[in-house]
């Protein structure tokens, strides 16, 4: 196909909408998973603030923070693609 470039066009054409549907029902997916991830955590008081200690909770993972916080930064990235994806619709 080295040179072709009609042809890698018409695969494009062809594949982009299958490809682009899929792509956003990954991100939609990954999304509601760290929204369901976030309900479980606060759902068992997991969540807890940074700047506090508590150390009379024996059910307390001392990583969940870092965890909650790393979550919250993927799902902030997440949406950006989500509003990248949502704009492409309108041109294709």
């Amino acid at each position: 196909m080295t040179g072709d470039g009609a042809t890698k066009q018409n695969y494009h054409d062809e594949c982009f909408p299958q490809t682009f549907a899929v792509l956003q029902n990954h991100v939609d997916y990954l999304v509601h998973e760290l929204d369901e991830a976030y309900i479980r955590m606060e759902d068992q008081s997991f969540i807890s603030s940074v700047d506090e200690e508590d150390d009379d909770n024996s059910n307390s993972y001392p990583r969940l923070p870092l965890i909650s916080r790393h979550n919250n930064t993927v799902r902030g990235i997440l949406e950006l693609v989500k509003r990248y994806l949502d704009g492409m619709t309108t041109s294709y």
